[in-house]
């Protein structure tokens, strides 16, 4: 699932009594995903398959991009892991 597909955190009022920090990884959350939705907006080449077609490569900023949105998702992922391991045996989370 890449950075733009994932659901965003939603922390409920028992995951902040508990782990009040997840107010904030979540408000993180927001704008990582933000991020890649505008920077694959900004870069249509980002995946293009007429250039793959035609054997030719994205722009050096559309590859940067392509990364960017690659280390968003990591980073994405990272929170998700975050959050269960917060909640401890709780099985609210």
């Amino acid at each position: 699932m890449d950075a733009c597909e994932e659901h965003l955190l939603r922390p409920t009022h028992n995951e902040l009594g508990i782990a009040p920090e997840l107010g904030v990884l979540a408000a993180l959350d927001a704008t990582l995903a933000t991020a890649a939705y505008q920077l694959i907006a900004e870069n249509p080449d980002l995946y293009s398959l007429e250039l793959a077609a035609l054997g030719d490569l994205p722009s050096p900023l559309a590859r940067k991009a392509n990364l960017l949105v690659f280390h968003i998702g990591e980073l994405r992922a990272g929170l998700r892991e975050y959050r269960d391991l917060a909640g401890g045996d709780d099985p609210m989370f």
